[in-house]
């Protein structure tokens, strides 16, 4: 039994680092908010990214097969919308980006629970991780019946997303700690363009599907 929960452990942790180590939307977000806000935001943004993720996999865990079912329809409706908002808040970074760099001392970090809230939201609108996290839920039953099995891959799932998102925000504050706010502006500039390029991408992605 315990070699049945380390498996699924270990199973949870490689799902979890699956899902969020390629640098998608969110990722460049939770860079850029640590570049131009700083490492408290962006543990918020994190904390925000893997939240959902265990949310997210939860879910898949507990209703399986029901929750497959319900978004099965809507899944490519669901696509094209969430790329349409990803565009927009690339272009509402964008925005912002193309103003004149703060001074120094100028920039006023947001509300750690602020941005905490923004990440959950946007990170949310991605029903891609629930899909990915139903394909890998049958793992769960495969390995062990026991009770504890579920929760101890969703935990350990939540905890690899919670590492990965947190060594981003670490890298964007020790980037934007090291450089200068006009090179952080222009690395601003970029990561609003690459968050509109990953939006259109989503969008393209999900007609063809």
């Amino acid at each position: 039994m315990t070699h049945d929960l380390l498996a699924l452990a270990a199973a949870g942790l490689v799902a979890g680092f699956a899902i969020a180590m390629p640098l998608g939307a969110i990722g460049v977000l939770i860079l850029r908010e640590a570049m131009v806000q700083g490492l408290r935001p962006g543990l918020a943004a994190a904390a925000g990214v893997a939240t959902v993720d265990l949310a997210y996999c939860a879910v898949a865990v507990g209703l399986g097969a029901y929750v497959a079912d319900a978004l099965q329809p809507w899944f490519r409706t669901i696509g094209v919308f969430s790329g349409v908002v990803i565009i927009g808040i690339g272009a509402m970074l964008l925005r912002s980006a193309l103003r004149p760099p703060a001074e120094a001392g100028e920039t006023v970090p947001g509300r750690p629970w602020r941005v905490y809230a923004r990440f959950v939201a946007l990170t949310a609108l991605n029903p891609a991780t629930v899909v990915y996290f139903l394909a890998l839920a049958a793992v769960v039953t495969s390995i062990t019946t026991a009770a504890a099995g579920p929760a101890v891959f969703v935990v350990s799932a939540g905890l690899a997303s919670l590492l990965w998102q947190t060594g981003l925000a670490a890298v964007g504050a020790a980037v934007g700690a090291r450089v200068s706010p006009r090179v952080v502006h222009v690395l601003g500039i970029v990561a609003a363009v690459a968050v509109i390029g990953l939006g259109v991408a989503a969008i393209a992605a999900t007609r063809a599907v």
